[in-house]
């Protein structure tokens, strides 16, 4: 019988294969895939992936496809959490502390010299939702009450405040759901997260992305209303 530990234990690693999914397809990403290949060739999640990247092109096809969604010169999507909403501008400090505040709190610690992503990046993000599965699954196994439940509740207030309204976002996106390689990966995770905030009973808010061309025809004919500060 498979114990909460291990439940545990096997969702923290699919969300680290997830986050390797929506990285930037680099060779680290390329040998995931050729795993993926060989073990679980019609995986849901990266199923697509994995074909292409043993087709003759190999990971250029992905690059490929990867750039024509995300390049922010395109502004086609945009995999930042801080990208999205009308108010972005006004909260993007906020928002990135919040998220600091998250991985300092539980230790996750991105090197500087290494990283190639923002702190709100969704594979980032992903990766740290991992990180909160894992502990949580050595707290279950050490009978750690105490532990476990600051883990779940963090779990609940990432989900809500970051990970499943920029997951839903990513999957519900008109030019993600239209890309052949990349639609399929990011429905997945937003399958991951959804069933995650059904465990925890949370509902996050949706968040939307909007070019900024798009934003600026809306500020013109008056779709965006400012808040009213108290005197």
């Amino acid at each position: 019988m498979t114990t909460e530990s291990e439940l545990l234990m096997d969702r923290a690693q699919t969300f680290e294969l997830a986050s390797v999914l929506c990285s930037y397809p680099d060779l680290e990403c390329e040998r995931t895939l050729s795993v993926l290949a060989a073990e679980q060739p019609e995986h849901e999640g990266g199923g697509a992936l994995a074909r292409a990247a043993s087709g003759p092109r190999g990971g250029d096809d992905i690059r490929s496809a990867f750039l024509a969604l995300f390049d922010s010169a395109q502004g086609r999507a945009s995999l930042y959490e801080t990208e999205y909403g009308r108010m972005r501008g006004m909260a993007k400090g906020n928002d990135l502390a919040d998220v600091a505040g998250f991985y300092r709190a539980f230790g996750m610690e991105l090197d500087t010299d290494q990283a190639h992503e923002m702190l709100d990046h969704i594979a980032v993000e992903l990766e740290f939702y991992a990180l909160l599965l894992l502990k949580q699954s050595h707290l279950v196994s050490g009978c750690d009450a105490e532990g476990c439940a600051i883990v779940e509740d963090a779990r609940k207030k990432f989900l809500v405040d970051h990970l499943a309204r920029l997951a839903g976002a990513l999957a519900k996106s008109e030019s993600v759901r239209a890309c052949p390689l990349y639609g399929e990966v990011f429905a997945w995770c937003w399958q991951l997260v959804e069933a995650e905030c059904a465990r925890l009973g949370v509902s996050p808010a949706p968040l939307d992305y909007f070019l900024d061309a798009a934003a600026k025809d809306e500020m013109k004919c008056g779709a965006v209303h400012l808040p009213v500060m108290p005197s």
